[in-house]
């Protein structure tokens, strides 16, 4: 959202306005970006608006430069929150999480996601997601062409990890789900029930399950309107998705 914010409000208003639309799912690195020029005008003409915001505790460092840091990026949360009329409208992401070593120094962020999840539960967000980083040959090479070498965690040591914070959130509340992680249930990014029951007037929602997704994925059906051609400049080193 943050590097393409002119070209997508031009889509959603001309292509999905907002009769067309039941919801309106964000997703990003930088919150304040929803409730700020130019989205927010384009936003507030949608009777729906769901967020999913992602704060790994990566933010400023080498492996995602342009990326604001996690505290800066947790204090503009309140202001999302107001924004949208509920923290249940936000999914809090703390996605990917990832452990890896550069001269001998291990580098994780597994240990600031507790920071996070605690500092997120304070508003009243509840609901929040999380994933191990995914070791795909371009992701090896990136991070081998910085000096970086991958820790590959056992299924034991990922267990170990995921009960810890959905420990830690269950404390405070909330509700901790994984992304496409084999040997964890699936969960839905993109739930039509739950945009169903979150809408101001609970309209009906396609609850179908989304073709061509992974198998450890269960989201429904939604239209996307960004585009893996339009070049991310955030560039975290561990991105999937294309060159950085």
């Amino acid at each position: 959202m943050r590097w393409f914010a002119e070209k997508m409000t031009l889509v959603l208003s001309e292509k999905y306005p907002p009769e067309k639309v039941h919801t309106v799912v964000c997703i990003t690195k930088f919150p304040g970006c929803i409730y700020n020029e130019p989205y927010a005008k384009v936003l507030k003409k949608y009777d729906h608006v769901f967020a999913h915001v992602t704060i790994t505790g990566l933010g400023g460092s080498p492996l995602e430069p342009n990326v604001p840091g996690w505290r800066d990026a947790t204090e503009k949360l309140p202001e999302l929150v107001a924004f949208l009329g509920s923290p249940e409208r936000i999914r809090l992401r703390v996605d990917p999480l990832v452990a890896i070593k550069k001269n001998g120094k291990l580098i994780s962020n597994i240990p600031i996601a507790e920071q996070i999840i605690e500092q997120a539960a304070k508003i009243g967000i509840r609901s929040f997601t999380t994933s191990f980083m995914e070791e795909y040959p371009r992701v090896k090479r990136r991070l081998a062409g910085h000096g970086y070498e991958i820790i590959t965690l056992s299924q034991e040591q990922r267990i170990k990890v995921i009960k810890r914070l959905v420990q830690v959130t269950q404390k405070r509340g909330g509700v901790l789900y994984t992304c496409a992680v084999p040997g964890f249930a699936k969960s839905k990014c993109i739930d039509g029930a739950l945009l169903q029951e979150l809408h101001p007037w609970k309209e009906l929602c396609n609850r179908e399950k989304a073709s061509g997704q992974r198998e450890l994925c269960g989201c429904t059906k939604s239209i996307d309107i960004g585009w893996y051609n339009m070049r991310c400049q955030s560039g975290c080193l561990y991105c999937y998705a294309g060159e950085v």
